[in-house]
């Protein structure tokens, strides 16, 4: 029978043994060497990363069947640039990187094309940049993917207009016209980054969101999903101590789970998730306030269902 590097080497060294024998040093079995049960676990932080890079970390739990996951990064000027696969079953993997500044793509691929989750185990995937969350799930087809990069809030844009001409007429007589620009850095502090995360079902087209504020104007939806079982992340800056209103639809009246596909549905300010779901009929809404970074209040909670015509 062929020998193994290591069986080579110790045999170098005056050890002859006899292949199945389980025991160490001399005498060990070269088939009962296991490979160890998961990667090591690196804790190095976003600072250990280049100026023009982030850290990139993603915990990852195969299922079943470990060796059909596979995952990789891309970017629109290095292409791949980094990827993984090889996975035993049933493990939890740790990974860690610093990755370029332009790298926007993760994507996550099941060779058989049954996901993670959850025909065959119990697998899952979460992924974060410098530390933000940027993405979970589990159950999806051959693929999934998230965005690494921030997305520009829709509402940015219009805090500028608005507030200036009711600030300059205060600030000139009292400040030299070069402390002016002062002003400006201070205004993102009046409104707060809210994530919206979106786990599609099997029939994403149905699925439509929005929030709209005390008024009822929207001031931020999504909808028209194209693909399946896949996470959307959408982030949004809203007025703090502004009141809002978060209505999701299923235009089916079916919700997202679980009758087809297991969808769901987060909002979260900084690492706190305050409205999560999935099972619904034809809507949900909640209203919430925004009092500072780490306090949402809630207000309530309401169903609407619509009988088919």
């Amino acid at each position: 029978m062929r020998r193994t590097a290591m069986g080579n080497y110790l045999n170098e060294r005056g050890c002859d043994f006899e292949v199945g024998e389980m025991l160490g040093g001399c005498n060990q079995c070269e088939e009962c060497s296991f490979p160890p049960t998961s990667s090591p676990i690196s804790f190095f932080s976003s600072n250990s990363c280049a100026d023009d890079e982030k850290y990139f970390k993603l915990s990852l739990k195969t299922d079943d069947y470990g060796d059909e996951t596979s995952w990789r990064i891309t970017s629109p000027t290095n292409g791949n640039v980094v990827s993984g696969n090889g996975y035993l079953s049933n493990r939890e993997y740790t990974e860690t990187n610093c990755i370029p500044s332009d790298a926007c793509t993760f994507e996550i691929f099941d060779s058989f094309g049954d996901g993670l989750c959850c025909d065959y185990g119990q697998g899952s995937y979460k992924v974060w940049v410098d530390n933000v969350e940027k993405g979970m799930g589990g159950a999806f087809e051959s693929f999934n993917s998230v965005s690494l990069c921030a997305t520009t809030p829709t509402t940015a844009p219009t805090l500028y207009p608005t507030l200036s001409p009711t600030m300059a007429p205060t600030l000139m007589p009292t400040f030299n016209p070069t402390n002016q620009i002062i002003v400006s850095p201070t205004l993102p502090v009046t409104c707060l980054t809210v994530k919206i995360n979106i786990l599609t079902d099997n029939y994403p087209g149905e699925t439509e969101w929005n929030i709209m504020d005390k008024d009822g104007n929207t001031v931020a939806s999504g909808g028209d999903y194209a693909q399946g079982s896949t996470m959307y992340t959408h982030e949004q800056c809203l007025d703090v101590e502004g009141v809002y209103t978060f209505l999701i639809s299923d235009n089916y009246g079916d919700g997202i789970c679980c009758e087809h596909g297991s969808g769901s549905y987060n909002l979260s300010l900084g690492e706190t998730t305050f409205i999560e779901g999935g099972e619904f009929s034809s809507s949900m809404q909640n209203k919430f306030v925004l009092v500072e970074q780490d306090t949402v209040v809630l207000t309530f909670q309401t169903r609407v269902c619509f009988s088919s015509s």
